[in-house]
């Protein structure tokens, strides 16, 4: 049920007719107003709130053992919500125990009701503007509704007259819960607006994400941005650049380009709604609004969003040119995770749990998905289902159950149980198979007990997988390794390979299907005949030599058949004569797929075995003559003679490498002719030895492989670790050369090696590891930093482990230290409050401010009070309540006095003894001093002036003064003044009046000080300062003089002036005398002087600088910036209509925006990015004013640039130099005008006027100063005092600072705010180089000097011959230039006779120069250190100082002739003559038209006359920079515009080429424009077609025709070849510049009988097997028919030749299983026989292993 409540407020209105101000009533809507109940204090502030004064025991609670603050009951219950929705407002209330001296707040607020209302109940605001509809106001009613937004006061109810302008305030506060402002959750409380979060509670912090989520991490949206070009045509005009899906925020486009903007939205319902964007303004489509801009060349868009339908946003065409499309926003995410509601509670009783899930939700059509829908972005984070205690009520004992509470729960949640997975349903394939699991959800009872359960029971954990993909790997395949060469060396061979099954780690297994293996064997040829030469001589007479390499030649290798192989022959047993050689012959066969030969018994080989043995004979044995008989020979009597012996080749070393070009080198050994052996090398003749033979072998290039290189080290020594190799594939061309070549990968075959593999996989050792160190906790005064840290331990599975602190070894590193170790900066602060100042009633406390600081230890301390010099002080004073004063009965007043009400009068009882006289004790009230809080200043001179006690004033010196100090309940004549404490000193000039005020005639500088007006014990002061040229005192007061104590003139007895303020309310500034301006003060400069007063009575700075403050302030500032005309009626139409500008304050920075937009009355900045300025002038009035614009007193006219619209706003397009000056709005109707200008100013750079000249300190005039100007050398003698001038240009006026070269400046050296530099007391360490840098918005800029400082001792340079010149300057009756450098002696001499004796009075610049003959120095305003000079001859001479910078000026002397008595005047104006840049004319533009064209300052050197030099003589000057300004932005003519020429129609020879030619025009804004041609007919149009001539045409060029001996077509016919090539005259070829249509042929036809060839068969071999299946095989020849010489086979290889090999036996061998061959145990061992052949020679011993398995 809801409660409705109606609140009936009045409200009275103004009126203008007495008859209707009657207040009326109005019902309010129903919701409840925020009013505490009971009866509080009506002068609480808003810091005070408000407070109980009776003792509601009914509201009251418990004390709060949380609420601890001293002195406050325990806070009260909350009320009503103000509002039943939309958000309203609560309060609680505490009250104070102590008697009201309680610190904080009696009174907090929550919100309350934030379900939104009803979309029919409206707004709040709404509804509380339209209560008012029935009161009248002026005599009519309105329908009122709310205001646009006032920031300056959003919590009033504002309302506006419905279709009106009218708008008032019909209420100081809203009701509680009203927003602040519309798109905002902030509402007004009290009449305050109070911050709330998008969460709706009050000062949350709480804030949307760019998705519109409150408080979120904006991961439900994603930010597109990107740009398009979507190239529209006149025939393909519109086109779809983007589309906005709903819902989406803060979007924004940008269009630069002439196309137009269209948006088509698409409601879910379908509905389409199309607009096209022409005018800036804004727009609602698709129930969106949005903003759009339309400029120049630019479109923006923008929203916040979100949107409510779905954007297409498509281009159309409007114009020629290109548009950049350029956007931004963030789209939401369309399917999100969305928490489900908690599922039932686990138990009915006892206490049980509820859990929640997340489902996958469409936001667009709220449906619930699949989950892969949300697993597919990667920003969705499924949500961890909650978890909540639920049925914590004990269990019923009739239920049987133990009553089991909350802390007994011991059984664990439950959990997912998985069951093993299947088998994969494929054991290998690319794609994988499947293997699938069970998962159930199972609980474990408290008996351990496990069952299964409902599912949603364990979403709080997610949920294992029940399918996973298995054997992905491939299946194992076969792979071929690379042929064998070919059996023979020529004709017809076989050649083999290797086979194997290889799966997907690269092992040979098996599992291949044998169906698809590929064969092992095939034919080869050799393309060499294998016919031998006829020889002449028969085999037995060649040299032996010859006849062994035949015999070598002859290979022997095992084949896949089992074969006999022989071995080498043994040397013969014989040196000479016969002997016997023999060899080994085995018994082998080939097992192809390992390439290795197998030893088989020799049975299986057959009986054809090979010999084993044969005869040898090495020659005649012979007996050496002339050997003695008698001696012993025990070896052969015969030995072998020189003719015996001859070298002879004993075969071939083996190849050097299997490929890539081995080698082989023939054996050459000495043999006996007769016996065949190998004798001793000395045996045979040296010089007759065969020459060393090498041959070729193996010269094909070797097969593709893999090359690696070694494993680096192990990036880890524990844990799991990485090795690395490169692993490329090359080929070996030539061993000998080593020439490598690198080949793709693909070449290699064989499975790549493995680049990276694991390594020291070892678990690591426990060890600390550190969390980074966390930010300070203070960023001075001695913080802490902590980190975490934990013992980890690596696994070798890359896993860590926590650990235990104890598990690692050492001392555990530390978790927290010290930091930010520094002391803090000083501040001020708050001593002990004082004793309250009453003991009863409402009275002050006081404390003395301190100067604090937080030192590095953390310690607090106290300083002197100068290092918080400037810094804000803490409130001094605060209010204190006793306890109730007891009522006083009324007594008589005085005669003289009247009783007068006094607001917050605190009535007192004196409790001192000592009377006063005036006053009357008795009667117990304070007299009323009735001063005034005001800042007088005085602007111009007055006679007399009469001010009242109780302010400030400036005034001018020789003012008479008169202070009144009007006082009730106090007889005036026993008023009496104080002067700073201590009573008036008696004089003239100072005196009090019967009245009692202060009279001071001819006010002086001794005269400044603090008045006290003494009333009994009440009083009020009166400061005094003098400002203007003697408002300094001569001499300081002396030490032992008092000072004045400042708690002695403080008012004393609570006046209407209270210390208890921190401030004065209500404080204004008065101008002296009055009426003397026509204006006021501005606001700004208002408060500038307010706050510096309040600040020389804080005593934050002295009496005499806040005089010099104030009086710097009123002379040095513009007159627009100290001054402001009064607006009559501002911002209301007057009553007789007269039109009235509408005055904005604001303040316009220097900016670089293209666009600038200000209001009249103020000043506007052009620069270089200016393109557009817009002056607003609106004005109201009856009838409408009609506007007009005058520039500098002439009227403006309409251009192309410059205009105004109906609203008064005055339009200039690309602003120029030339535009600057002072623009007037006038506003005019039929009763009368009104006028406002505005200035236009251009902004330029910081240009420092730098000087040429060297300056020395010569101690001619110099006394112990010395000024120069940046720019060149200063040398100066130690002890002296140097002014170093940075004189300026520029706008805004640069801020100057200064710096020193490889150092900062010391403190001697002192920047001024003048812009120069003080050095005071130069010494040696003060020698270098010192810049000054001028800087503003436009730039900056920097010049040097080099300081020298001369040596103890020694000699100042010599002075210069100018400056020791004595020439005089002679002044004269009309006046005489005179031009000085700085440095040069200046003596200006007064025209009179030398005998003239009365005295010569000087003034420089109208101020007078006292007569003084020693060097004297000016203390006057404007001259910044002052004038230095001193007189000569009689005062008839003035000598000058122009060391100093600003010398120049007018000098006048002033006599009385001695014979007429005539006063003589004279006068001489001087000029610094100093060089340097100046701007002079403006340079030719750059263009004559288009938006290209600027021109720029030309710079010249000139003097300070304006005299021209040469650019050398400013040279050592830092030239200014100039900045282009836009010039001749017109439209230019039209034009010819031509292309570039294209390609010549010929590649060679003569032709023609062509171009565009068209008409163009270049606008002002740079846009080119295509027109017809007939526009640019006045200028002859360029040619588009003219002859080319390119290089000379190539030719084909051809060889000779070949020989007659290419391929054969038939047996008489062969082809012969020639080359054919296109070439250039220059030599060069190219395929593709000749026709190729007229190539001349390459091949033709010819004439041979190489061709009449045949192949040739010989006789089949015995077959190879006896039954069964074998072959056999042939020789084939090729042969010529006519020679009958056996040919290479490439010979004939255009004829089929026949086969070389057939099937042979192939009746069976009988059913019965056996094995055929002797080798089976072997092949049985080497587990082959899966291999058919195998599997049917060893059936027996096959099927025997097949059994046993």
């Amino acid at each position: 049920i809801i409660l409705w409540r109606a609140v009936l407020i009045f409200a009275t209105l103004p009126t203008a007719q007495c008859a209707e101000s009657q207040p009326q009533s109005a019902v309010f809507l129903p919701e409840f107003a925020l009013s505490p109940q009971g009866s509080f204090m009506e002068d609480a502030t808003e810091d005070q709130f408000l407070t109980y004064r009776y003792d509601d025991q009914a509201s009251r609670m418990t004390r709060s053992d949380e609420d601890r603050d001293v002195g406050w009951d325990a806070w009260g219950t909350w009320s009503d919500c103000s509002r039943t929705c939309g958000g309203g407002a609560s309060y609680s209330l505490r009250r104070c125990l102590n008697g009201g001296n309680c610190d904080g707040k009696n009174i907090r607020y929550r919100t309350c009701s934030n379900m939104d209302c009803p979309a029919e109940s409206g707004d709040f605001r709404t509804q509380q503007c339209s209560a008012h509809n029935d009161i009248k106001y002026q005599g009519v009613t309105h329908e009122w509704v709310p205001a646009p937004y006032d920031p300056s006061a959003p919590c009033a109810l504002r309302c506006q007259a419905k279709g009106r302008s009218l708008t008032i305030e019909l209420a100081p506060k809203v009701l509680d819960g009203t927003r602040c402002r519309a798109d905002a959750f902030d509402m007004c409380i009290s009449g305050v607006c109070q911050e709330v979060g998008c969460d709706r509670q009050l000062a949350s912090g709480a804030r949307e994400d760019n998705c519109g989520v409150c408080g979120g991490d904006g991961s439900t949206c994603r930010l597109v941005r990107g740009q398009a070009l979507p190239h529209l045509t006149a025939e393909e005009s519109v086109k779809t650049v983007l589309e906005v899906p709903m819902g989406s925020r803060f979007v924004r486009l940008n269009a630069k380009g002439p196309d137009m903007i269209v948006i088509e939205a698409v409601s879910l319902q379908g509905r389409k709604e199309e607009t096209s964007l022409v005018s800036t303004g804004p727009y609602v489509i698709g129930n969106t609004s949005l903003d759009f801009q339309r400029g120049m060349d630019r479109q923006t868009l923008r929203t916040h969003g979100p949107l409510n339908a779905d954007y297409i946003i498509k281009m159309k065409y409007g114009g020629s040119k290109d548009t950049v499309v350029q956007f931004l926003f963030y789209q939401p995410i369309r399917y999100q995770w969305r928490e489900t509601d908690f599922f039932p509670c686990s138990v009915t009783c006892g206490g049980g749990y509820q859990l929640n899930s997340a489902e996958c939700t469409d936001i667009r059509s709220n449906q619930t998905l699949p989950e892969h829908h949300c697993n597919s972005y990667p920003e969705n984070t499924k949500p961890t289902p909650k978890l909540k205690e639920c049925n914590m009520d004990p269990c019923p004992e009739s239920d049987g159950f133990k009553e089991v509470m909350p802390y007994d729960h011991f059984q664990p949640l439950p959990r997912w149980e998985q069951g093993p997975w299947t088998q994969c349903s494929v054991s290998c394939g690319e794609g994988g198979g499947w293997q699938d699991r069970s998962v159930v959800c199972v609980e474990e009872d408290t008996h351990g007990q496990f069952s299964q359960v409902d599912e949603w029971k364990c979403t709080h954990s997610p949920r294992p997988v029940t399918r996973q993909i298995c054997n992905t790997f491939a299946c194992p395949q076969w792979v071929a390794m690379e042929w064998s060469q070919c059996t023979v060396t020529c004709g017809r061979g076989l050649r083999y390979r290797v086979v194997l099954c290889i799966d997907h780690r690269g092992q040979h297994i098996g599992g291949c299907d044998t169906a698809l293996k590929p064969h092992v064997k095939e034919d080869c040829l050799v393309p060499i005949a294998c016919h031998k030469p006829r020889e002449s001589v028969p085999v037995e007479a060649k040299m032996p030599w010859l006849k062994q390499a035949h015999e070598l030649e002859e290979h022997h290798t095992a084949t896949e058949d089992p074969t006999f192989v022989p071995g080498p022959w043994s040397p013969c047993s014989a040196t000479c004569g016969p002997g016997r050689q023999t060899r080994e012959v085995k018994c082998q066969v080939l097992l192809s797929f390992t390439k290795t030969e197998v030893d088989l018994p020799e049975e299986e080989c057959g009986e054809d075995r090979p010999q084993l043995e044969r005869a040898c004979n090495q020659g005649i044995c012979t007996r050496v003559p002339g050997v003695s008989s008698g001696l012993h020979d025990h070896g052969n009597p015969y030995i072998q003679t020189e003719e015996l012996h001859s070298w002879d080749y004993r075969g071939f070393t083996a190849c050097s490498a299997t490929c890539a070009a081995g080698k082989q080198t023939a054996v050459v050994r000495c043999v006996n002719r007769k016996r065949g052996v190998e004798a001793e090398d000395s045996m045979c003749d040296s010089s007759s030895k065969p020459p060393v033979m090498i041959r070729i072998c193996n010269p094909e290039p070797c097969p593709p492989r893999w090359e690696v290189t070694a494993w680096t080290g192990c990036s880890a020594s524990c844990g799991v670790g990485i090795q690395t190799r490169s692993v490329f594939c090359m080929r070996l061309l030539s061993v000998d050369q080593q020439d490598i070549l690198t080949v793709s990968e693909d070449e290699c075959r064989e499975f790549k090696p493995a680049i990276l593999q694991p390594c020291n996989q070892v678990d690591c050792p426990p060890s600390w590891e550190t969390e980074p160190w966390q930010q300070c906790s203070q960023s001075c005064g001695g913080g802490v930093q902590v980190r975490k840290v934990y013992c980890k331990q690596l696994l070798s599975t890359g896993a860590y482990r926590r650990l235990g602190d104890r598990a690692c070894w050492g001392v555990k590193p530390a978790t927290n230290r010290d930091c930010s170790n520094t002391d803090c900066l000083p501040y001020m602060a708050g001593g002990e409050w004082t004793k309250c100042s009453v003991s009863c009633g409402l009275g002050i406390q006081r404390r003395e401010p301190l100067c604090r600081q937080l030192t590095a230890m953390g310690h607090q301390v106290t300083l002197a009070r100068e290092f918080c010099s400037g810094l804000p002080s803490p409130p001094l004073v605060r209010t204190c309540r006793m306890m109730a004063c007891p009522k006083l009965k009324k007594e008589m007043w005085p005669k003289d006095t009247q009783k007068v009400p006094v607001k917050n009068q605190v009535k007192q009882i004196l409790r001192h003894p000592t009377k006063s006289r005036g006053y009357n004790e008795e009667v117990k009230q304070c007299p009323q001093l009735m001063g005034r809080h005001h800042i007088y200043i005085q602007t111009r001179k007055e006679k007399r002036l009469q001010l009242t006690v109780g302010g400030h004033a400036y005034l001018l010196p020789n003012t008479s003064l008169v202070i009144k100090c009007p006082v009730r309940r106090f007889r005036k004549a026993y008023i009496h003044w104080l002067k700073d404490g201590r009573p008036l000193p008696s004089s003239k000039r100072l005196g009090v009046s019967e009245s009692g005020s202060l009279k001071i005639h001819f006010l002086g500088v001794e005269d400044i000080g603090v008045y006290k007006c003494v009333t009994g014990p009440a009083s009020d002061i009166f400061t005094l300062q003098l400002i203007g040229s003697d408002s300094r005192p001569t001499s300081r007061p002396s030490a032992t003089s008092p000072s004045p104590n400042w708690e002695v003139m403080l008012p004393s007895c609570h006046s209407h002036y209270s210390v208890m303020e921190s401030y004065w309310p209500g404080i204004s500034v008065s101008l002296l005398p009055p009426g003397a301006q026509e204006a006021s003060l501005q606001p700004r400069v208002e408060e500038r002087l307010i706050n510096i007063t309040m600040q020389a009575d804080r005593r934050e700075i002295q009496q005499e600088q806040a005089s010099e403050l104030i009086s710097s302030l009123l002379t040095h500032m513009s007159t627009s910036q100290l001054w402001t005309r009064p607006a009559e009626g501002e911002g209301h139409v007057k009553a007789d209509g007269r039109p009235v500008i509408i005055r904005q304050q604001q303040i316009l920075p220097v900016t670089f925006q293209r666009n600038i937009n200000i209001s009249i009355g103020h000043s506007a900045f052009l620069t270089n990015a200016t393109r557009l300025l817009t002056i607003l002038c609106p004005a109201e009035g009856f009838p409408s004013p009609k506007i007009l614009w005058s520039k500098d007193g002439a009227m403006l006219q309409h251009t192309d640039r410059v205009s105004w619209d109906i609203s008064g706003g005055l339009h200039i397009l690309q602003p120029r130099v030339s535009d600057k000056g002072q623009y007037k709005c006038t506003a005019a109707n039929a009763h009368g005008s009104d006028s406002e200008t505005s200035q236009l100013l251009v902004a330029e750079p910081p240009v420092i006027i730098v000087s040429w000249k060297n300056v020395s300190d010569h101690r001619v005039v110099l006394g112990n100063s010395v000024r120069a100007v940046v720019g060149r050398q200063v040398s100066v003698h130690p002890g002296a005092n140097l002014t170093l001038d940075c004189p300026v240009t520029g706008f805004p006026q640069p801020v100057v600072t200064w710096q020193r070269k490889n150092g900062p400046l010391d403190a001697g050296a002192v920047s001024l705010l003048s812009g120069s530099l003080w050095i005071r007391t130069v010494s040696l360490q003060h020698r270098g180089t010192f810049s000054c840098t001028a800087t503003n918005i436009m730039g900056n800029s920097t010049a040097s000097t080099v300081l020298q400082v001369y040596a103890a001792g020694s000699r100042a340079a010599p002075v210069s011959q100018e400056l020791n010149r004595r020439r005089v300057l002679m002044a004269s009756h009309r006046g005489t230039n005179a031009f000085i450098r700085p440095g040069d002696t200046l003596r200006i001499g007064c025209p009179v006779t030398p005998d003239h004796k009365l005295p010569v009075r000087w003034d420089y610049n109208s101020q007078i120069l006292k007569e003084i003959s020693g060097v004297a120095q000016t203390q006057g305003p404007g001259l910044d250190q002052g004038l230095q000079y001193r007189m000569l001859v009689g005062g008839s001479v003035l000598e000058v100082n122009t060391l100093q910078a600003k010398f120049s000026g007018r000098y006048r002397c002033q006599t009385v002739i001695n014979s007429t008595r005539q006063t003589l005047s004279a006068w001489i104006y001087t000029h610094a003559e100093e060089f340097g840049w100046r701007f002079g004319d403006w340079s030719t533009c750059s263009a004559t038209c288009g938006n290209r064209g600027i021109q720029l300052h030309k710079i010249l050197c000139v003097a300070l006359d304006g005299r021209k030099l040469e650019p050398t003589m400013c040279q050592h000057i830092p030239k200014p920079i100039t900045s282009p300004v836009p010039c001749n932005r017109d439209d230019c003519p039209p034009r010819w515009v031509v292309s570039e020429w294209w390609k010549c129609s010929a590649s060679c020879g003569g032709g023609w080429k062509h171009r565009h030619v068209f008409c163009q025009q270049l606008d002002a804004r740079g846009v080119v424009r295509t027109v017809t041609e007939a526009a640019c007919s006045r200028f002859s149009r360029p040619t588009g077609r003219e002859q080319c001539t390119a290089y000379n045409c190539p030719t084909w060029v051809t060889s000779p025709w070949g020989e007659c001996s290419g391929r054969c077509l038939d047996p008489t016919t062969t082809v012969q070849k020639r080359s054919v090539i296109c070439q250039h005259s220059n030599g060069s070829s190219s395929h593709t510049d000749c026709d190729l249509r007229n190539r001349p042929v390459s091949v033709r036809n010819c004439s041979s009988d190489l061709c009449d060839v045949q192949w040739h068969p010989g006789a089949w071999r015995s077959c190879t097997v006896v039954c069964g299946s074998g072959f056999q095989s042939r020789r084939v020849d090729c042969v010529h028919r006519r020679s009958g010489k056996t040919l290479a086979d490439q010979h004939c290889a255009w004829l089929q030749r026949p086969s070389t090999w057939q099937h042979c036996n192939t009746s069976t061998c009988g059913s019965e299983c056996k094995d055929t061959t002797q080798y089976c145990s072997v092949v049985k061992r080497l587990k082959l026989c899966y291999v058919d052949m195998y599997k049917q020679r060893c059936c027996g011993t096959c099927s025997q292993d097949a059994d046993s398995t």
